[in-house]
């Protein structure tokens, strides 16, 4: 492989003729134009796998270009603490777990649980009492044998018992807790905590003994399936941007494997120090199960398309600064001619790129040729 000068011997003599008169020197741009000129032998060409083509006519997304990460949606995400205060007895699940609905994670040994068993019996107990006399009295009242105030009073005492015994039994029914055992005089001592959602344990906290309060967090769970995008988009793109719009999303790690989704939703407010607003859309239901919870991603919103020209990005060469593309220029059996030629670039879009002087390329080089370059 070689770089040939086509200068025949007779040129060359009236190169050497015309040398003494300096008024009748040669054109240094016509030099240069050959010195341009590559040359190599099919079999070189073939064996190098190189190939040829022509600029083709592809359509370009317009895009928006943003970053974001892959959450679970809010119904999706469950952060599990403790209704009562109290010592983590059990734990039954360990990150990475699946876990269902109503399946048990962890048990709480409590004072505070058995202490409202405790009110709860002591209420129920004095309910059925108060009733009574609210019911003696609202039929002494209606024969005007009872003053009304004691009617009053008893009705007060009644209700008051009433709301309660209610509001008792709908906290230990949070708990799990069957009451009617507990109106029999059943007191226990723990209570399990159950999964509210279908997903994965992400994190657990809890470690056995740990004495833990209403407000601290236990374990986190997750629905894959309902895994969405957040997305960031700065404000400049907000008037390109429609719900609806197809999204193509990768990670920075794996840029090959592309996921799409749609926008669904966007913030009608600006992040005053970042000047973004957040973009939620959707994943298609075959990506899901190749996607995590908090994976972060750089993503395209595609919100128009245009024709263009272009080569593959392989067909693009660049050398001293300059772009270009190898032309074929002529060819027999010995040697396949190509010549450099330069060209204005534009986008470049899924292994393309735009060509904007497209003008008498034909029989582009478009695989092979950053080898010709470097020999």
């Amino acid at each position: 492989m070689k770089t040939t000068y086509t200068l025949p011997l007779f040129l060359l003599a009236l190169s050497l003729l015309f040398a003494c008169n300096p008024g009748d020197q040669q054109p240094a741009e016509d030099n240069q134009a050959d010195s341009e000129k590559i040359s190599i032998t099919p079999a070189q060409f073939e064996a190098a796998g190189m190939q040829k083509g022509n600029p083709e006519k592809r359509t370009f997304s317009q895009t928006i270009q943003a970053r974001g990460e892959v959450i679970a949606s809010p119904a999706g995400q469950a952060k599990i603490s403790s209704l009562f205060e109290g010592k983590v007895k059990l734990i039954k699940v360990k990150t990475g777990d699946q876990v269902k609905k109503g399946q048990l994670l962890c048990t709480i040994e409590s004072g505070e649980f058995i202490r409202l068993q405790q009110e709860y019996a002591e209420t129920r107990s004095a309910l059925e009492p108060a009733k009574a006399e609210y019911e003696r009295q609202k039929a002494l009242l209606d024969d005007n044998v009872a003053s009304k105030k004691t009617y009053l009073q008893a009705e007060a005492d009644y209700k008051t018992l009433l709301a309660r015994s209610e509001s008792f039994q709908s906290i230990l029914s949070m708990a799990g807790l069957n009451t009617l055992n507990t109106t029999e005089g059943q007191i226990v001592q723990e209570f399990g905590i159950y999964a509210p959602i279908n997903g994965y344990i992400t994190g657990v906290a809890a470690v056995t003994g740990l004495f833990t309060r209403s407000d601290q967090m236990l374990m986190e769970l997750v629905d894959l399936n309902s895994l969405q995008l957040n997305i960031s988009v700065y404000e400049k793109d907000l008037i390109s941007l429609k719900t609806d719009q197809d999204i193509i999303f990768y990670s920075p790690n794996q840029t090959r494997q592309k996921y799409k989704g749609k926008v669904i939703s966007y913030s009608r407010a600006i992040d005053p120090e970042s000047r973004t607003i957040t973009v939620i859309g959707n994943i298609l239901p075959e990506h899901q199960p190749s996607l995590i919870h908090g994976l972060f991603v750089e993503a395209e919103i595609i919100t128009g398309t245009r024709p263009v020209t272009a080569l593959p990005d392989e067909a693009i060469l660049t050398e001293a600064g300059n772009t270009m593309v190898l032309v074929q220029t002529s060819e027999n059996e010995k040697e396949m001619v190509f010549l450099r030629k330069m060209v204005k670039t534009g986008e470049s879009m899924q292994g393309f790129t735009e060509i904007l002087n497209p003008e008498g390329l034909e029989n582009v080089l478009i695989k092979g040729g950053y080898n010709l370059l470097t020999e």
